[in-house]
């Protein structure tokens, strides 16, 4: 029964990542080709490089990932595009394979939570 608080939950996924473990990455051009879109490495940019941000973005994409219940093996990094609105809040763009996943699982939206400590950053994905 729809009480108009809860919606079916299509799937949930969660990431934690340390850190540090971006410093190594975050010079490396490839890399961040690779995994961040255009406009994802734009905001790093604008956040003076900020590593948990890069980090929380990373664990944000891999969250949705396992939310779609694929994995990356599916599709590419930048298939999934995490950027904010005006008020910070992260804000899901699926592109490419992961879009046509998202659609053939019916899903409406997806809600996505993102933090961080100087140590550690973890996002949580759900798809409705």
């Amino acid at each position: 029964m729809y009480n108009g608080l809860i919606t079916d939950v299509i799937g949930i996924g969660l990431d934690l990542i340390e850190v540090n473990r971006m410093q190594k990455v975050a010079s490396r051009i490839a890399f961040m080709e690779k995994v961040y879109t255009d406009r994802e490495r734009e905001y790093f940019k604008s956040r003076n490089d900020n590593l948990q941000v890069l980090a929380g973005t990373f664990a944000a994409k891999e969250a949705v990932s396992k939310a779609l219940g694929t994995g990356f093996r599916s599709f590419q990094w930048t298939d999934i595009e995490i950027l904010r609105d005006h008020l910070g809040k992260p804000v899901v763009i699926l592109h490419g394979r992961a879009a046509e996943l998202f659609q053939t699982l019916g899903g409406h939206s997806v809600l996505l939570s993102i933090t961080h400590t100087s140590r550690y950053a973890a996002a949580q994905a759900v798809i409705q």
